[in-house]
């Protein structure tokens, strides 16, 4: 191998250790309203799958959540009064202003039932 080509194979392999590192380090970052993952509440026979969910954001941000259930009824967000029917089966996304601080129901209005806990935090 000559030197030049030596040199070439050091250079890409340089850069790919840079991507590799940029990548690593991005995946390590975190970010509450503009995260790229929105968290899910899924709903099975009028139930939160796993429980009461915990929802978490920072006040003066943006509150963004989506419900999927295999049960109609009337999502409600109280304290906010945000109202939103879901189909049996379907899907639906919330998306609002943080501006009350607080803990907040959410819940099947229909049923009677909590399916998150709503958290907006200083």
């Amino acid at each position: 191998m000559s030197s030049g080509t030596r040199r070439a194979v050091i250079a890409v392999a340089g850069v790919a250790v840079l991507v590799v590192a940029f990548v690593v380090l991005q995946g390590g970052k975190s970010s509450d309203s503009t995260s790229s993952s929105t968290p899910t509440v899924r709903v099975v026979d009028a139930k939160p799958q796993g429980g009461v969910q915990k929802l978490t954001f920072k006040q003066g941000g943006t509150v963004k959540f989506t419900v999927v259930s295999d049960t109609a009824d009337e999502i409600h967000v109280h304290g906010y009064d945000v109202h939103k029917d879901v189909a049996k089966g379907g899907t639906v996304t919330f998306d609002f202003p943080a501006k009350l601080g607080g803990r907040f129901v959410v819940e099947l209005e229909g049923k009677g039932e909590q399916i998150a806990q709503l958290d907006v935090t200083p």
